[in-house]
C-alpha cells in the first residue's frame, strides 16, 4: 500500500514536471518563430523598399531622358543612387534594432521558461516530500492498527484460556 501511494505521488509529479518542461519547450519555440517571421519580414521590407527608390530612380532619369531638357542626368543618377544608400543603411539600422528587440524578448522567454521550469521542480519536491510524510504518517497509523490489534489478540487468547481453563481445567 506504502509503495503503491508512494509510486501514484511520484508519477503526479512526474508528470506535472514533464507538462511544465513541454510548456518551457513550446515558449522557446514559439520566441524562435515569431524572431525567424521578423527577419523575414523585415528582410522583404528592406527589399520591396530598394526596389521601389530602384524604380523611382529609373523612372525619374527615364522622363528625364525623355523631355530632352537640360538636366543633368548623371547628377540624378547619383543623388538617387545616394537616397537609394540612404534607404539601404536606414532599412539596416530598422532591421538590427528589430533584431537586437527581438533578441530580448527571446532572452526575456527563455529566462520566464527557466523561473517555470525551476518553480514545476521546486512544486515536483514539494509533492514529494508532502508524499513521504503522508506516507509515513500512514504507516505510523498502520503499525499502531497493529499493535492494538495484537494486544487484543492477546487478550482475547488470555480470555479463552481463562475461560477453557475453567470449563475444562477445574481451576
Amino acid at each position: 500500500m506504502e509503495n503503491t501511494e508512494k509510486k501514484q505521488t511520484d508519477e503526479a509529479a512526474q508528470v506535472a514536471q514533464t507538462e511544465a518542461a513541454g510548456k518551457i519547450d513550446d515558449l522557446k519555440a514559439e520566441a524562435v518563430d515569431k524572431f525567424d517571421t521578423l527577419k523575414t519580414e523585415a528582410g522583404q521590407l528592406m527589399t520591396t523598399t530598394v526596389d521601389k527608390m530602384e524604380d523611382l530612380r529609373d523612372q525619374l532619369v527615364a522622363k528625364a531622358e525623355e523631355t530632352g531638357r537640360q538636366i543633368d542626368i548623371d547628377g540624378i543618377k547619383a543623388k538617387a543612387s545616394e537616397h537609394i544608400e540612404t534607404a539601404k543603411t536606414a532599412t539596416a539600422e530598422t532591421l538590427a534594432d528589430l533584431q537586437a528587440q527581438a533578441e530580448a524578448a527571446y532572452e526575456t522567454a527563455s529566462v520566464k521558461a527557466e523561473q517555470l521550469q525551476d518553480a514545476a521542480e521546486e512544486k515536483y519536491d514539494e509533492l514529494k516530500a508532502e508524499a513521504i510524510e503522508q506516507l509515513e504518517v500512514a504507516q505510523a497509523k498502520i503499525d499502531e492498527i497493529k499493535a492494538e490489534a495484537t494486544a487484543q489478540v492477546a487478550e482475547t487468547t488470555a480470555k479463552a484460556k481463562g475461560f477453557f481453563s475453567r470449563l475444562f481445567g477445574g481451576k
